[in-house]
Parts: C-alpha cells; structure tokens; sequence
C-alpha cells in the first residue's frame, strides 16, 4: 500500500508541459446530510482532492505550496471521488456525508486540489464548517469595521463587497476561506440611503441624510475594480426610498421623503413623494420616471422577472383630505407601457417590512409594522399613536391582470426590521429584526435573535429555525454559492452563516 502511495504521489508530482487551472467549489456542509464538492479544470485532467483538519503550508515543488498538509493523504486516496480523471467537459463531484460527532462539529475542514499537468498551479483552498442543519454558527473572520447597512454586491470573482453600511469603507468577504478584509475607501463619510449593484459590477449610491439633517438628492457611482467613484445629483431629494435594478441594467427609484418637518405633521406628509426616475448606468445619468398613484416611502422595492417592479406598503398619504396612513396596497410597474398598474390590496398594512425575489418568480413580504394614526388624527396628540408588530408573511404572485397577495401566518414572534434573503429549495430565511408594542402609555421593544424560515409549497407555510447567537436589527443576509447564508449587521461585530 506504502508503495502504491508512493507511486501515485510520483506520477502526480512530476512536472509535464501542459497547465492546468483548478477551481473547487463547495455545496452544503450540514452534517447527516450530502455535501458535495465539485472540481472544475481541463478535460480528461487527472486529479487529487486533498483535506486536512489544519493548514500548515506545504511545499510541494519550487512552483506550488499548498496551504494544508498532505499527512492525511490517505483518508483522501479512501474517499470515493476524490482520486480521478476529469470529464469531457472538466468537471469532478465528491459526495459525502459528514457523521453528526460532537468531534466533527468541532472541526474546521480544509480542502485543496492538485493535478498532474503539471502541479505548477493549486486549486484554491476550500473551508468547510460543519453545522446542524438549520443553525447558525459564527464565521471564521469578522468584519475588520461594523457593519449597519449598506448593499452587496458579488464579484466575478466569487467574493462579495460590502458598502454603504460601514462609512467610507469598502469591505470584501471570501466564501472559501470565510475572510473579511478592507477593499476600498469610498469619498464621503456618512452612510448614503440605498446601495444598488449593478450588472456591470459597479455599486450606486443614492439618497439618505445630508449634513444639515435632510434628505439628500446626492448619488455616486463607485467603480471596485479601479477604485473611482463619480460624484452625481438626482433630480429629487430622496431618504427613505426604494432602488431596484431592473432586467435592462438601468435603476427605477421610487418615493421616499423629499423633506422632513417634524413640528408639523402637515407639512411633513407633503414630502412624502410620489415621484420616480431612472438611472441609466450608460450615460450616468439620471431621468424622470413616471408617478406612481400614491406617494409613499419606506416601503419595499422588489424587481420581479421581465423588467416589472414591485413596489408595496410603507408610510402613504390618504388623498385630498392628507392624513397619514400605513399602505396596504402594492403597484406593479410595467416597463412595456412605462407606468405603474392599477393598485392590488392586500391584508395588513405595513412599514419596515422585508422583501424579496423567490426562486419561482414569486415575492415574499415578511413581517412589519402596522402603525395607527386615528387616535392622534381625532387629539392631535402623537402620544396616542398606536403601534404593533406582524407575525405574518404576505405573497405576492403575478396575474393577467397584475398580481395577488396571500396571507401566509404563522411567524414565530410578531417582527419588522428582519433580514431576509432566498433559499435555493424555494424557500426564504428571516432572521432578527424586532419585536414592539406602543399603546396606551406603554412601549414594548425587544431585539430578535429568533429566525423562521419559509417553505415555498403550495401556499407557502412557516416555521421557526435555529437562533442567531445575538439579536440582529435589520441585519444583511446574502445567500453563498454553496446554499448558505452569510448573516451579518444589525448591532453585533461578528458574522453568522445559516446551514439550511
């Protein structure tokens, strides 16, 4: 066996005159379930999966260190698939699963790949975590500056950005290595309102407070890849708004608040807005965009397949009479005729809800608050506004005629602020956020650390999940290329990965 050992290393160790280029990529990592590893090169490449339970680095020629040990090279050589020849079209799977051992969750699994032409160039080395299916454990690095808010944006090269959440730094995560480190420095020092990748790999940044305390009408374009950013104006102030990327590249803004007076609630309802406009990432630039029927901000901005966009709840003015009130109402904008639908009613209004794009077309609402202004409209006394917390979801669907929304209940704790992000069997995580009560004298607020998760069939049903380690307001959730979720933001330093 020692000489067969010594033989295959020999035969892969010897330099040829071909170069290969390896990539491994990872799926699942939930123990008593199958994860998988699939490795990507040359046709007909012969290969060699290594792993090891630490990294040291390893000097395998003067080309190639690796960055694990090859002292368990033999476990490798006895796992089913990770000895081989590549396919005709350069791809490899390994299928194991990993054995529920307090041992085995206590480890931290790392992966690298060599071949034989030659070993002048190794895979990227991989990390697998192994985790209870549907729990939380904390990430092998943490962010190296808070995180509270802000967008994402995934590069070419597999590593996610983080801006807009962090003052004028740009932080980039690694998935395979579970990694944070600084990327970037943006040109200004406040947080700006909404964060948007766009198809062409560039983040725009629109809106949010000015230095006086007001919404803005400021807007840049950063550019990761050369570190430039451009300085631009919208054509409305806006805080409070919603900016989705639509299916032609281009960004529908909608609403938000173009002034604030808080001494006057009549004043302060006239800025709420109902106009839109577009940016177009060709021409930098920004464009009237048609008025939605009712103004509204804080609400939620989803773009749906085919160029659509839907824009639902948040704070709207009652028209004519101009009194406050929360938006049970969504509005689908049609790109073939530039405008917004008639209004499609759903049940329970709501603010601070979250949204988002199901794998199926479908758009999930979770959570929120609803807020009632009738006692302070009758006294005039904002202490009698009311204020409670959902325990439901809303989904949404598109029909000839526009869409309907259904009532999903069942959400473990009354929430708004939750983080919220797809998964890939259909379903969604909702994680954090807050619980509250304002009524009658008495206020009742409560962090989450709870989570629920969404199942997609049928009419869709919940249940709750694992809990974060600390509670999470308005937390980032940016599902990974191997089915988990990268939770971050929302109060604690650290970041958290979801294992479905």
């Amino acid at each position: 066996m020692l000489r067969v050992f010594a033989g295959l290393l020999f035969l892969l160790l010897s330099p040829l005159a071909a170069r290969a280029a390896l990539e491994l990529d990872l799926a699942g990592g939930a123990v008593t379930e199958t994860t998988r590893l699939t490795l990507s090169g040359e046709a007909a490449e012969p290969y060699l999966i290594l792993f090891a339970p630490y990294e040291e680095p390893t000097r395998l020629n003067a080309q190639v260190t690796l960055g694990i040990p090859i002292a368990f090279a033999d476990l490798a050589l006895s796992t089913p698939g990770c000895l081989g020849v590549l396919d005709g079209s350069g791809r490899a799977e390994v299928s194991f699963v990993l054995p529920n051992l307090p041992t085995i969750l206590d480890l931290t699994l790392s992966f690298q790949a060599i071949s034989r032409q030659p070993i002048d160039e190794a895979s990227n080395l991989l990390r697998l975590t192994p985790a209870l299916p549907e729990s939380f454990e904390a990430a092998l690095g943490s962010p190296p500056v808070l995180i509270a808010g802000g967008g994402v944006l995934a590069t070419a090269a597999g590593r996610l950005l983080f801006a807009g959440g962090s003052g004028p730094v740009v932080q980039s995560y690694d998935p395979d290595r579970e990694e944070f480190e600084l990327a970037g420095v943006l040109p200004f020092g406040i947080a700006r309102g909404r964060t948007t990748p766009l198809h062409d790999g560039r983040l725009l940044f629109s809106g949010g407070l000015d230095s006086s305390g007001q919404p803005s009408d400021a807007a840049a374009l950063y550019d990761p890849a050369t570190g430039q950013t451009l300085s631009l104006t919208m054509r409305h102030r806006r805080l409070g708004h919603g900016a989705s990327l639509l299916t032609d590249g281009s960004v529908l803004i909608t609403g938000g608040l173009e002034t604030i007076v808080l001494t006057d609630l009549v004043q302060f309802l006239t800025g709420v807005q109902a106009s839109t406009e577009f940016f177009d990432p060709v021409t930098e630039s920004f464009s009237p965009g048609p008025n939605m029927l009712e103004a509204r901000a804080f609400h939620s901005s989803t773009a749906l397949p085919g160029g659509k966009l839907l824009v639902a709840g948040g704070l709207s003015v009652i028209p004519i009479i101009n009194l406050p009130a929360i938006s049970n109402t969504a509005y689908v904008y049609n790109p073939s005729f530039n405008g917004f639908g008639l209004p499609i009613l759903f049940p329970g209004a709501r603010i601070m809800h979250a949204a988002t794009l199901l794998n199926d077309g479908r758009v999930l609402l979770a959570g929120g608050l609803s807020i009632d202004f009738s006692d302070v409209i009758a006294t005039g006394d904002l202490t009698q506004l009311r204020v409670d917390t959902l325990d439901d979801c809303l989904l949404f669907e598109t029909t000839f005629f526009g869409g309907r929304f259904t009532a999903v209940p069942g959400l473990s704790s009354g929430r708004a602020g939750a983080g919220l992000a797809a998964l890939p069997d259909g379903g969604a995580l909702i994680a954090g956020g807050f619980r509250t009560s304002l009524g009658g004298g008495s206020l009742d607020f409560t962090p989450l650390e709870s989570a629920d998760r969404f199942f997609a069939t049928g009419a869709g049903t919940l249940a709750p999940t694992g809990a974060m380690s600390a509670a999470r307001i308005g937390p980032l959730l940016s599902p990974l290329s191997d089915g988990t979720v990268l939770v971050l933001g929302g109060g604690p330093a650290g970041a958290e990965i979801y294992q479905p």
